[in-house]
This record gives C-alpha cells, structure tokens and sequence, in this order.
C-alpha cells in the first residue's frame, strides 16, 4: 500500500465543532436527546474542557437519567465561573443542577457554599433545606441527617430544624442522641415552645420518663 494511502487511513476523521454543536441543538430542539448527547460527547472527545458543550450537555444528561454524569458537567461548569470569581453565574448554574438533580445533596450544598461566599446566609440556609426536603426515603437518611446538621451550622438550636433531626435520628434507632437534642433543644426554649419539643419528644421516644417531662412543661 503507498505510504500516502497508509497516511491517509490514519488521519483523524474530519472535525468541525461548530457543526457539531449546531447539529446537537438542533436534535435537541427536536426531542431527540440521546442525539444530541451524543454529538455533545464527540466535541468533549476532542476538547474535553469545552464549557459551552458542558453547560448544553448537563440538562440533558440530567432529563435522561444519568444523574452522575450531569453534575460533573455541571460542576466543571460552576467551577470555572468560580476560578473567574462570577460567582453569580456560578450560583445560577447551580441551582440548574440542584432543581434537575434534586437529590445530589452534593448540588444544594455547593448552592449553599456560594450563597453564603456572596454574604447571603438565609439563602444558604434556604438552600439546604430544600434539599433535606427530596431526600425522603429510607436509604436517603445518611444524605438528609447530613443536610440537616449542615443546617444547624447556619442556624444553631433553630426548632424546626432540631425536632425534623430528631425525628429522623429516631427513625434511625438513635433515639438516645435525639433524646440529646431534644434536651438542649428545651433548655434553650421559653414555656411555649418547651411544651411544643417535650410533645415532640413524647411523640418520637414513648416512654414515662418522656410522659413526665411533658406534663412538668404543659
């Protein structure tokens, strides 16, 4: 075979990017996402940092199911407005994935981290609460205690957020810390709200020791 024919056969098919992404919008408009991933995928072959086809890849990797791969999309993104110090736009790409991906708890704490870098705690608080409120099922415990301790970080001895603790610590079989809890929880608490938590904690631990507590607040 000539050395120009061999040559030829090893050159790398032909590339054009800005086809690439044109073609890849244009399936996605159409519906047809799987498509359009995978045009997305054949630019990051050859240009694995491009942000633009990560911050078009994310959402549809996230409508399809591959919830992993989306954030690390996402994420790449984020980062790089962060490096650049645009935390803004950070922050919005963030609550992209935190509202497609609501129960990568990694996504709402990365809100939750911006939110309270550009000085705004509520916001943050907000942001992690949020997120406790999708991990509802039983092997999403680890993930929401985890949210809620982060909570209290921002918010120390808030009610709410220690009774929602107990509560789950309860669920858990860690009746004696969410008894801890609860405790610091009523020695921090005027009469109203004492009665509120010791009613709490009748309801999540029975017992008569719990019944007293109770009838010594009511």
């Amino acid at each position: 075979m000539p050395i120009g024919v061999r040559m030829g056969l090893l050159r790398r098919p032909r590339y054009d990017r800005r086809e690439a992404m044109d073609a890849a919008g244009r399936e996605a408009a159409r519906g047809k996402k799987r498509r359009a991933i995978a045009l997305y995928r054949s630019v990051l072959v050859a240009e694995p940092g491009n942000l633009e086809v990560h911050r078009a890849l994310a959402p549809l990797l996230a409508e399809t199911g591959d919830p992993l791969e989306a954030w690390v999309s996402y994420r790449s993104v984020a980062r790089a407005h962060e490096r650049s110090r645009d935390y803004e736009r950070a922050l919005d790409v963030l609550r992209d994935a935190a509202e497609r991906l609501p129960q990568k708890i990694e996504a709402w704490l990365a809100v939750a981290r911006v939110e309270r870098r550009l000085g705004r705690p509520k916001a943050a608080l907000r942001a992690l609460l949020a997120g406790r409120s999708h991990q509802t099922r039983r092997r999403q415990r680890p993930a929401a205690l985890y949210l809620l301790r982060e909570a209290l970080s921002h918010a120390p001895w808030e009610p709410e957020i220690v009774i929602d603790l107990a509560a789950l610590l309860s669920r858990c079989g860690r009746k004696q810390e969410a008894t801890l809890w609860l405790d610091g929880l009523a020695e921090r608490a005027d009469s109203n709200d004492r009665r509120r938590i010791r009613a709490a904690q009748l309801r999540l631990i029975p017992s008569l020791a719990n019944a007293w507590l109770w009838l010594r607040a009511a």
